[in-house]
């Protein structure tokens, strides 16, 4: 049994220095708690079926194969698993991909950790969070 009853993340986002600090953030509340992190789709799909995470937090951008398609994979091998992507850019094309990869949410870095843990919050309630989206009339 789990003693820690914060959701477990796993964070693959390919700038430590990000990765350092939204870990830090995310650590900081009862919430949530990053459990392990990665630099690339590659590691990120190990730590994800190492750890078997509540949730995964992905950049859509990253060396290799891109967080949109990382998220396909993590769906069709763990189908229940929530994720919330993480994005530079506040483009609706590449937030509908990434919901209709079957993420969760879309959260533009320029947003700021409380977007995240709102996101996160309403992804593990099922619910999806894609402001990006709404913004520009496309509703999610």
């Amino acid at each position: 049994m789990r003693e820690d009853p914060r959701k477990r993340i796993v964070l693959i986002e390919d700038h430590l220095v990000v990765r350092e600090g939204l870990e830090r953030l995310l650590n900081l509340g009862d919430e949530f708690v990053v459990c392990e992190e990665a630099g690339d789709a590659d590691q990120g799909l190990e730590a994800v079926r190492e750890m078997q995470p509540d949730a995964v937090i992905v950049d859509v951008e990253l060396p290799g194969e891109d967080g949109i398609e990382l998220t396909k994979v993590l769906l069709r091998e763990f189908p229940h698993l929530v994720i919330v992507t993480l994005s530079a850019h506040d483009e609706p094309q590449v937030a509908l991909r990434a919901l209709n990869a079957g993420a969760m949410a879309y959260v533009v870095k320029s947003e700021g950790i409380e977007a995240l843990r709102t996101a996160l919050r309403k992804a593990f309630n099922r619910q999806r969070s894609f402001p990006v989206l709404d913004k520009f009339g496309k509703i999610a």
